[in-house]
This record gives structure tokens, sequence and C-alpha cells, in this order.
């Protein structure tokens, strides 16, 4: 028996969250979500012996979940950061002055600019840089928890998520001298501590949605609903429907 057929005979005997983990490491050493998937769309696709297991499915569709988001909203969230960081520069400069040494010092803020960079700019950052925040909190949470401490983003996505991160963050810190002259909360927010609420809520949203595509195939309806209504709280009040369908 040759080394290969000997290693295949082996995976046979894993246990499926065993070859999903297997899979998951033979796929990260692509080099990124990217090159494995391009990879793999090469060639034949096949489904996995062990997508027949629910919760290595689970955990299949969730790293892909998790990482294809990241490369979904990447352009997005770079152009936003890109207009965020200008508008603000631009209000520094209206209500600012370079001194003789090349120091830009405040002058009396003009209302008008306070006002509307209090009401839209400074809250449409501020969201979006807690939003990535959150989102930092609960890849750090998911990664723990569902994938016993290994990072569940790829190498590129880490880079690209990390990158994303950190400019958010230096364009609050470069400007938070601006919200003492327009008497706004500072742009720069407190670290999410882990099991947060709002990073629980992350956190139940991404796995829970992961799940309820895991199942759309289910026979069991009752577990595709109740995936789906924690993924999405506003489905509860549409139980009824649903138990009429799992009825039927």
């Amino acid at each position: 028996m040759t080394s290969e057929r000997r290693i295949n005979k082996l995976e046979r005997s894993l246990a499926a969250k065993e070859k999903f983990s297997l899979w998951l490491r033979r796929a990260k050493a692509a080099g990124g979500l990217v090159p494995h998937w391009e990879k793999e769309l090469s060639g034949p696709l096949a489904p996995f012996d062990w997508f027949d297991d629910e919760e290595a499915y689970f955990l299949f569709r969730l790293v892909n979940d998790v990482n294809f988001s990241i490369l979904n909203s990447a352009s997005t969230n770079q152009n936003l950061r890109a207009f965020a960081h200008c508008a603000l520069d631009g209000i520094v400069r209206q209500i600012g002055r370079t001194s003789k040494s090349g120091v830009l010092v405040p002058v009396r803020p003009i209302l008008q600019i306070a006002a509307r960079a209090r009401k839209l700019l400074c809250t449409k950052f501020k969201s979006l840089l807690g939003e990535t925040e959150t989102m930092a909190s609960a890849i750090e949470e998911i990664s723990k928890t569902n994938l016993g401490g290994e990072d569940i983003l790829f190498s590129d996505m880490r880079a690209i998520f990390d990158a994303e991160l950190s400019n958010l963050r230096a364009t609050a810190d470069l400007f938070d001298p601006l919200t003492d002259w327009l008497d706004i909360e500072p742009l720069r927010l407190k670290k999410l501590a882990p099991g947060s609420p709002i990073v629980r809520a992350k956190v139940d949203s991404i796995v829970h949605l992961s799940r309820a595509e895991a199942l759309v195939g289910c026979s069991d309806l009752r577990k595709f609903k109740d995936a789906l209504q924690r993924a999405f709280p506003e489905f509860n009040g549409l139980s009824a429907p649903f138990a009429m369908r799992s009825g039927d």
C-alpha cells in the first residue's frame, strides 16, 4: 500500500469534525481565501463526505460566511473611511488655522458646521468604526468558541480586516481633537470587552445565520426555523405560519 493510499484510508476513518479541521488547514495552506477558491473552482466540484454531518457542515458554512463577508465589504468600507477622513480634514481646515510654527490650532467653531458634523459625519464615522470594532471582537470570540482558538480568517482576509481596522483607528485618533472643538463625544471608542452584550449579539447573529444556511436542505424544518429566528429575532412573530408548514 502506497503512503498516499494509507493517508486516504486514515482520513476516511476520521470523525466529521476532524475532517473539517483537516480541510481548513489545507485550505489555509493555499495562501488565502482567494487563492484557495480560485484553485477549487478551476476543477470539478464535489461535496465532501463529511457534509452529511450537521455540525461539520455548519462549521464549513461559518468559516466561509465570515471570510466572504470581509471580502465583500472591504471595498465599501475602505471608500467610506477615505471619504470620512477627507471630510473631517475639511472641517478642521474650516475651524482651525496654522500657527507660525506650522501647528494647527482651533479657532471659534462655526455653529452650522458643528451641527452638521455632529449629526452627519461624526455619527456616521463612529457607526462604521463601532461596527468594525464589534466585528473584530466577534471574530475573536467565534474563533475561540467554535474553532478551538483557530483563527477563522484566511491570511488574506486577516490582512484586509486588520488594515481596515487600523486605518479607522488612526483616523479616529487623528481627528479626536475635533470633537473637543465641536463639543461632541470622542470619535475613538472604548475597547469592547469579550462577552459584552453588543459583541454577544453580533456573534449570535453570525453563528445562527450560518447554521440556518447549513440547514436549508434539512428535513427537520423546526431546526431551520429555530436557527433563522435566532439570527433574525424580528421573525419571532411568524411562528404560526412556520408551525403550519412543519405540520403539513
